[in-house]
């Protein structure tokens, strides 16, 4: 009796570190929109015009610097219509502040930075930077000005990091050259993956072929790019380094090389693996991204990774209305019944028919695609689809192409 005892108890602590395992894993989601907390100071064409980054959330508070078009901010936190915000390009001192929202933009494919690039016209010390110690500028070297701030400038300096340095230690400012602004753009990791080793942390890290990456700058005259990707800012799974710009695929399409599961009506992406771990991205059905490292969740189903669907009952997808608006669209446009060469669906066909629907996903972004619905009728017979929105339910293509 005893050592059944001793099993029983045994057993019951194995369940219990399962189950703890399984509550470890946390699901974190970017702070604001899907590209990792991670956006960019819009402030138009004009590369004089500046967002002010506020002391506090509201008009009137103090301006502690002002920021160019084109640098990078990450999102810490997102009131509505306000952003708590730093600057960081790399390592180093991080200027932090709240600007408004409405002059934040995701990351540009092909887009240029305005911030000037401004050369030294004596010798400068820029502010100590975190880790590193200070960043000593010579007569004649330069640096990029994310921010005016008073007196000084918050300058990034390419490879060094960046800090503080004073104004009248340069130049006038003046409208960037083209070929001198940083660059952004979006690769996807080529067939057979990547594999680059992780700034922060120095642990090797590998992307799955296929795998889209949104957030990747440089510096003109560099050969590798700053790629970012993940998680939300300072939070695993979060991986940052440098590629050689050949590693990197731009322009066709890259089949998804990772794996792709289904968890009731989420899509889980395994997306690469660091330290040892699967990075793990989770797709929900109001295209809500959320991220993890670890195993796959028990229960998920692995689904085919190139057509990334998930069949669900029509009311777990859509509300009744949406529901409404795809039969009377059908009926009253006379949709073309696709078992027949030129018969339109009837009010009689359509109410005897079964409303089906799908979530479908781009494993290589993590973006929700669309829903797709379509019509059965009794004898499970396909008679007429298309997609719809995933946010609003709106119909955006029907008929025999969809």
């Amino acid at each position: 009796m005893k050592r059944i005892c001793i099993f029983l108890l045994v057993l019951l602590l194995m369940i219990g570190a399962c189950a703890l395992a399984q509550e470890e894993m946390r699901w974190l989601s970017p702070t604001i929109g899907g590209n990792d907390a991670v956006l960019i100071v819009d402030n138009g064409n004009d590369w004089s015009v500046r967002l002010n980054l506020r002391a506090e959330p509201r008009k009137g508070s103090e301006i502690k610097g002002r920021i160019y078009t084109g640098t990078r901010v990450e999102i810490y936190e997102d009131n509505g219509e306000w952003c708590l915000v730093g600057l960081r390009f790399s390592h180093g001192n991080v200027l932090t502040g709240y600007v408004m929202k409405q002059y934040l933009a995701p990351v540009g494919e092909g887009f240029s930075a305005l911030c000037p690039l401004a050369e030294t016209k004596r010798a400068v010390r820029v502010s100590e930077d975190v880790g590193r110690g200070p960043i000593d500028l010579r007569v004649g070297e330069r640096a990029y000005v994310l921010a005016v701030c008073g007196d000084e400038y918050y300058v990034m300096v390419p490879g060094a990091g960046q800090g503080f340095a004073p104004a009248d230690a340069f130049e006038p400012l003046k409208e960037p050259e083209e070929a001198a602004r940083i660059q952004y753009d979006a690769f996807a990791v080529p067939s057979g993956g990547l594999t680059f080793t992780d700034d922060a942390t120095g642990v090797e890290v590998k992307l799955c072929g296929g795998v889209v990456l949104e957030d990747c700058w440089q510096v003109p005259g560099e050969d590798v790019w700053h790629v970012t990707f993940g998680a939300g800012i300072q939070r695993s799974p979060r991986v940052q380094g440098t590629v050689p710009a050949e590693k990197l695929s731009k322009g066709g399409w890259v089949p998804f090389e990772g794996e792709v599961y289904a968890l009731e009506r989420s899509f889980i992406t395994c997306v690469g693996a660091a330290d040892g771990q699967l990075i793990l991205r989770r797709t929900d059905p109001n295209g809500d991204v959320f991220w993890a490292q670890g195993e796959v969740p028990e229960g998920a189903e692995r689904i085919d990774s190139e057509i990334c669907r998930i069949k669900r009952p029509w009311r777990e997808l859509l509300s009744q209305a949406v529901r409404d608006n795809v039969f009377d669209y059908v009926v009253k446009g006379r949709v073309l019944d696709e078992r027949t060469a030129d018969e339109g669906v009837t009010k009689e066909l359509a109410e005897r028919c079964t409303l089906r629907a799908a979530l479908e996903l781009d494993p290589g972004s993590g973006k929700l695609l669309r829903i797709h619905v379509w019509l059965e009728d009794v004898d499970g017979s396909y008679v007429t689809g298309g997609d719809l929105d995933p946010v609003t339910g709106a119909i955006t293509r029907w008929g025999c192409n969809a």
